[in-house]
């Protein structure tokens, strides 16, 4: 027998003092495999899900407090659980109170540590496999992590890529746990006034902004709005490899297309060639780079040759035409 139930609480008013919304919660429970399949299926946004029970009787309990921004996740299963997440589209950090599990995509993957925290992709497709468990998820609404993500490294809000390649450093995962304590009353409880839950989320997603590298990665709007698709498997190829010698054929050979294809579908979508487009995603590189240097430490001249920039007076062109200063001017902010 599956029980599932919802409560929903009715937001306030969008434009009155408790404009943020408030929790939604959700539990579902029961002991068939195929209906809890379908269940985390809907709770992953995945396909394909299936489950073999390892202890008789199976049971399963996935219990979730959603603010809108911020989703809280507590899944306990007795069996072992895979699955493909086509297109993840929020953040996701997770951790595994018993138990284990492993992520694996295209560049790379993870395996469980203990009870250390780890990143789940976004907007990167996965497959997922876990042991019988009981594991947390934190789950971040994209825009909102990555405008706070804009007020550290200084650019517009672009897809952050958080690095769980390595295990968190010690001091890190205790920054992480203190955070988790302190907002997880504030998170859950529906009577914390907007401006206590808004305090709550921004200590979150900073906990998950100092928990591990991370980067940015200018994807377009245009190709992030359209979801995965071959255009998008070329940009990701783009940014992902734009620190080594790659051309517009390997690009096209990346994303499954003929280059006269690809060429004619960045410059719709894009407005750039894959050869400019290369170009430009290795500028901004530079340009982050000048942001964080020291103007003592760094020279233009040797950031922009290690991007592949040889003639300068060019790159110096190219450079103030895409952010209105020349390399200089930035280095020295």
């Amino acid at each position: 027998m599956t029980t599932y139930q919802t409560l929903t609480v009715a937001p306030a008013p969008a434009d009155g003092p408790g404009a943020s919304d408030r929790p939604r919660r959700a539990s579902a429970s029961g002991t068939d495999p195929d209906e809890a399949c379908l269940h985390y299926e809907q709770v992953w946004g995945g396909r394909g899900f299936r489950a073999q029970a390892v202890d008789e009787p199976f049971t399963y309990r996935c219990s979730s407090v959603d603010d809108g921004r911020v989703t809280l996740l507590t899944s306990t299963f007795g069996g072992r659980l895979h699955g493909e997440v086509p297109w993840p589209d929020r953040y996701a950090v997770g951790w595994f109170r018993e138990g284990a599990g492993s992520v694996d995509h295209r560049r790379g993957g993870h395996r469980s540590r203990a009870s250390d925290p780890f990143p789940l992709p976004t907007e990167l497709p996965y497959e997922l496999r876990l042991s019988p468990h009981v594991q947390h998820v934190v789950q971040v609404e994209p825009a909102f992590l990555e405008e706070t993500a804009r007020e550290r490294h200084g650019g517009p809000a672009q897809l952050v890529v958080l690095d769980g390649s390595e295990a968190p450093a010690p001091e890190a995962v205790q920054g992480w746990r203190r955070a988790l304590a302190a907002v997880t009353g504030p998170l859950v409880e529906v009577g914390t006034s907007p401006l206590l839950r808004a305090e709550a989320q921004l200590v979150l997603v900073h906990a998950i902004l100092d928990l591990f590298p991370w980067s940015v990665s200018d994807v377009p709007a245009t190709v992030r709005s359209v979801g995965p698709g071959r255009l998008r498997d070329a940009v990701d190829f783009v940014h992902e490899h734009a620190h080594e010698p790659i051309t517009p054929s390997d690009v096209a050979a990346a994303a499954g297309l003929h280059p006269r294809t690809l060429q004619q579908s960045m410059s719709r979508q894009l407005g750039a060639s894959p050869a400019a487009y290369v170009r430009q995603v290795r500028l901004d590189r530079v340009h982050a780079e000048l942001l964080r240097a020291a103007p003592r430490e760094v020279h233009v001249a040797d950031v922009a040759t290690r991007w592949g920039f040889g003639n300068l007076g060019r790159f110096s062109a190219a450079y103030a035409r895409r952010f209105g200063e020349q390399p200089r001017e930035t280095l020295r902010r």
